[in-house]
């Protein structure tokens, strides 16, 4: 084990630079090479901030904050993280719990006597995600999209689930559902006695030194460099994200931040600031499904590792912390496609001198000699994302696209495509075609798709 330190330690000095157009060194030159496709191709913009034992070993900036007015986004600039700010608040709320203010099996009925299936709902399992609790609009019964278009207090959103039925009995089973995240913020409000986003900048941004990081607060609220989101269009181009007022993402996706701040929040993590040591283990502890407080507890390649990343209109985000190694990560983006989750862990296979699997994305037009055998409608199983949910692949002016956008080609040495990437997702495709008239298969991060004839 010390021997591996050591030698992790050594690369890490070795491979130590800043992305400032100085001589980059052999772990930075991967890091170039990995990213700099991506950005050409219209799939990532933003910063990328890694760091070891107090040290910034790689800072980078790409592509524009802002399309309109070609600003270029840098070190400072400002993005939504998405669900990455539910890491916040549970250390919120475990902070309440050291305190004595809020106990783990405190039922929501304590704090909210009104919601009538708070009596079997505790804290804990609201943190866990396993409350059974539906997100706004599951069943249709309002329209999420114009929600998202207005300013909102924690008890107004929570008004949209109030008399909803659980999914499930409290406990049984994990489910991202966001609705706990919400709950929980209004308990912060209440016990603390200020606003939600004040409580986190008095007991955590400003404590960790995070001057760029804060919580949506409403329309009217002036946030200096913040990034403009942005959407995939087609399968190498972009257009503006819907606009989003993100106070409607209270307690789950309302926090604003730049990478080194992330880098802030690691290092508090890994030195388990602002909490008890036996809050921190709680946090990280696997409490069912990979799911701690907040956090995915996922370890890498044999390397322990805590993360969260995220995903809403117009932005992306991915965190982590690899306690052993003190590695932190961050990579933040202003474009909807969810390329930071798969891209983060190559980059810290790059500073552990680790191999990868680089992907090789083209930018060329199909023909239907090429693809002619993967066009059709495809059925998946109850396992899938969306259980037993369905895809439509087509092909249009030269390019492959599904029911969720563009398919991506990847370049594997022949003219006859049969891997792709998934772009709003970053999702890994495979076509299975083995000879003629047997089964095509569509592989879709794992989940097997079976080509059928729509009408059965």
């Amino acid at each position: 084990m010390i021997t591996r330190l050591l030698l992790f330690s050594l690369l890490i000095f070795i491979s130590c630079h800043q992305n400032d157009g100085s001589q980059l060194t052999s772990s930075n030159q991967r890091m170039e090479d990995l990213i700099q496709p991506l950005v050409n191709t219209n799939n990532y913009s933003g910063t990328i901030a890694v760091s070891n034992r107090n040290e910034l070993l790689y800072t980078g900036s790409y592509g524009l904050m802002n399309h309109e007015y070609q600003l270029e986004n840098h070190n400072e600039t400002r993005f939504f993280i998405a669900s990455a700010s539910m890491m916040f608040t549970s250390v919120a709320i475990m902070k309440l719990v050291d305190q004595g203010l809020v106990q783990l099996n405190d039922p929501l009925s304590k704090f909210f006597p009104g919601y009538s299936k708070g009596d079997k709902i505790t804290i804990h399992q609201m943190l866990a995600q396993r409350s059974g609790i539906p997100r706004i609009g599951n069943d249709d019964d309002v329209n999420y999209d114009l929600i998202t278009k207005i300013s909102h207090t924690s008890d107004e959103l929570l008004a949209y689930i109030w008399e909803k039925d659980l999914l499930f009995e409290p406990g049984d089973q994990y489910a991202h559902e966001r609705s706990d995240y919400i709950f929980l913020a209004g308990i912060i409000e209440q016990v603390a006695g200020v606003p939600f986003g004040e409580y986190l900048k008095e007991e955590i941004f400003i404590p960790l030194g995070m001057e760029h990081t804060g919580h949506y607060n409403d329309q009217s609220e002036i946030i200096t460099d913040l990034s403009k989101g942005y959407a995939p269009d087609g399968l190498y181009g972009i257009a503006s994200a819907p606009f989003l007022d993100w106070s409607s993402k209270t307690g789950h996706a309302s926090i604003y931040s730049t990478a080194e701040d992330f880098v802030k929040w690691g290092r508090a993590a890994l030195n388990r600031d602002l909490l008890s040591d036996e809050s921190w283990g709680l946090i990280f502890k696997d409490h069912g499904d990979g799911v701690g407080y907040g956090w995915f507890i996922s370890p890498h390649d044999g390397h322990e590792r805590y993360q969260m990343n995220g995903r809403s209109p117009g932005y992306s985000s991915y965190f982590a912390i690899y306690p052993e190694e003190d590695l932190i990560v961050s990579m933040l983006s202003n474009i909807y496609v969810s390329l930071p989750r798969i891209t983060g862990p190559l980059i810290a296979s790059i500073y552990f001198d680790e191999a990868y699997e680089p992907i090789d994305i083209v930018n060329e037009q199909l023909s239907e000699e090429q693809v002619e055998e993967v066009l059709g409608f495809y059925q998946f199983g109850e396992d899938f994302y969306a259980p037993n949910g369905s895809d439509s692949i087509y092909l249009e002016n030269g390019g492959l696209y599904g029911n969720w956008g563009g398919l991506i080609p990847v370049k594997e040495g022949d003219e006859v495509y049969r891997k792709f990437i998934y772009r709003t997702f970053w999702s890994d495709i495979e076509f299975i075609v083995k000879e003629p008239g047997d089964e095509v298969q569509m592989i879709f991060d794992g989940y097997l798709g079976v080509k059928r004839n729509q009408e059965e």
